[in-house]
């Protein structure tokens, strides 16, 4: 499997000053090929690396925040062929498609299927919690690393709740990326080092573009 960060801004102001790119993550298993969380520019970053959406099986939506859908629907527009072929899937929480949604309603007709993550579950994004690392054990781990400083106000990741998870989880390698002003200015690869040296486990700070084989 392998995976490309199509940009690795979060938050706000990385993505409205494009800092950094905000196109989500690309996966790649065979022939299947899936976006999650085409952000703002998405498609952008997609057409500069040549890829034809039309060859897409799937789009996952992890929530409906800008930064993780506002370019789901051309998205979904290149997937079907801007309409024109009834394929691929779209996955997403119910809130993507009801009040308010980021998913227009002429396009849902487009893929072969929209499937709503967990009917009937509530969902809360980016909180920290004691059993995180536990639920979410995996040999490779991508890591949201918004804020620097933890903040109760604000339900997002901070690093410090990023290295827990990290030292709690065990994981080969973590890969730290969706990254807030805060931490951008404080320099992702730093941080990332700074977590390897006091961890013992390869710690990577993603860069727009970066390819893994998983």
């Amino acid at each position: 499997m392998k995976l490309t960060f199509m940009g690795t801004a979060g938050a706000r102001f990385m993505v409205a000053k494009q800092v950094a790119a905000s196109g989500g993550l690309y996966l790649e298993e065979g022939d299947t090929r899936i976006s999650l969380d085409p952000g703002p520019g998405a498609i952008v970053q997609y057409a500069q690396r040549g890829i034809d959406l039309t060859t897409l099986e799937a789009i996952v939506v992890s929530h409906r925040h800008l930064d993780h859908a506002g370019d789901l629907n051309v998205m979904v527009e290149g997937m079907t062929d801007g309409g024109f072929a009834h394929r691929g899937m779209v996955f997403c929480p119910a809130d993507a498609l009801d009040d308010d949604p980021v998913m227009l309603k002429y396009l849902r007709r487009f893929p072969r299927e929209i499937v709503r993550l967990a009917p009937e579950a509530s969902y809360a994004v980016g909180a920290y919690y004691e059993r995180i690392a536990e639920q979410h054990q995996a040999e490779v781990m991508v890591l949201h690393t918004i804020l620097l400083h933890c903040r109760p106000d604000l339900p997002h990741l901070c690093v410090a709740d990023v290295e827990r998870i990290i030292r709690d989880a065990k994981p080969r390698l973590a890969l730290l990326t969706h990254y807030g002003m805060t931490v951008w200015r404080a320099n992702p690869a730093e941080l990332a080092a700074d977590m390897t040296q006091r961890l013992g486990i390869d710690v990577q700070a993603a860069r727009d573009g970066m390819t893994i084989d998983l």
